[in-house]
């Protein structure tokens, strides 16, 4: 009986440290909120896990620097790389989701809208550049226009696509940017 308890702990416990690692996709410090979203999700139908973080302060106050700046990281079972137009779409999918908006009513005022450009490949990832027209539902309860910056790695031996975001309504020559920049995906991601 005793051992059979040993096996249900050792059982449980690799159970729970093997799933922490699948929802830490981002190496940020504590300070940063965390949310996890799992796919399929935000009307997507990917397979897979989303970590959403928030910078320490600022993020809800259209007064602050970090308003609305924040990063998002998703792990998807995508055996491909995602080409541009998947990830506006994508973005807008996610956007409409976020606040509520009904995905069949284009015509809508609040409807998201994303524009994203490919600006350069380096091995297995590539970069791209984009803003996204949304409606914000959390702070001024009007349409706002983010920059996003997106690297997608393309994790070939593990079938899958890692996605990192980075979001601001700040011009990328802004400060925050500074911050975001350095944002990083944890660095065994694809092993």
């Amino acid at each position: 009986m005793r051992n059979y308890i040993i096996l249900l702990i050792l059982f449980y416990s690799t159970v729970a440290f093997g799933q922490k690692k699948e929802f830490d996709l981002i190496d940020l410090d504590t300070t940063w909120g965390k949310e996890i979203l799992h796919f399929p999700a935000r009307n997507m139908n990917y397979t897979g896990v989303g970590e959403v973080r928030f910078p320490p302060k600022g993020w809800r106050n259209p007064k602050h620097n970090n308003f609305w700046s924040y990063t998002y990281a998703w792990s998807i079972d995508i055996a491909r790389k995602i080409p541009e137009k998947e990830l506006a779409t994508d973005l807008v999918k996610y956007f409409n989701s976020l606040n509520h908006i009904d995905m069949s009513a284009v015509k809508n005022k609040h409807y998201s809208y994303a524009t994203v450009s490919k600006i350069k490949q380096k091995n297995t990832i590539t970069f791209f550049k984009g803003k996204v027209k949304i409606f914000d539902r959390f702070a001024t309860n009007k349409m706002i226009l983010l920059n996003v910056l997106i690297e997608s790695h393309y994790c070939k031996k593990k079938k899958k696509t890692i996605l990192l975001f980075k979001f601001s309504p700040k011009e990328f020559q802004h400060q925050t940017w500074e911050m975001l920049e350095k944002i990083q995906l944890k660095s065994d991601l694809c092993e």
